[in-house]
């Protein structure tokens, strides 16, 4: 008699279980192919450089030094703005840094001693 009372409760609360449990699988299952989508993103001229070198997993002076410019501090400016300000086409930098992206990810560069990954 126990048993039959009990089966409902242990029915319902497997069924939220597995509820949950397609809930956080399905979450990570978009973080992951949100983020695969942002990698293979090609540089458009409104992103700025730190935020290709944080998309594309690249240190940003690698790719400051691709594009030929001096890294600022907190240098937010997008790539047409640079290109204006080094009278180049902004097609010749974005080519530059895909370049430098490819070449990143084929040379990996060591990890400095005593960063965090």
């Amino acid at each position: 008699m126990a048993l039959i009372r009990r089966r409902p409760l242990l029915l319902g609360l497997t069924f939220v279980l597995a509820i949950a449990v397609t809930f956080v699988f399905g979450f990570r299952a978009g973080v992951h192919a949100r983020r695969i989508r942002r990698q293979n993103d090609p540089v458009r001229p409104w992103m700025s450089v730190p935020f290709i070198a944080h998309t594309h997993h690249v240190p940003p002076e690698i790719l400051f030094q691709a594009i030929g410019v001096q890294p600022r501090e907190h240098d937010r400016r997008p790539i047409r703005q640079i290109a204006r300000a080094e009278k180049r086409p902004v097609a010749d930098l974005v080519r530059d840094l895909e370049n430098a992206i490819a070449n990143a990810r084929r040379n990996p560069q060591p990890k400095a001693p005593g960063k965090a990954p």
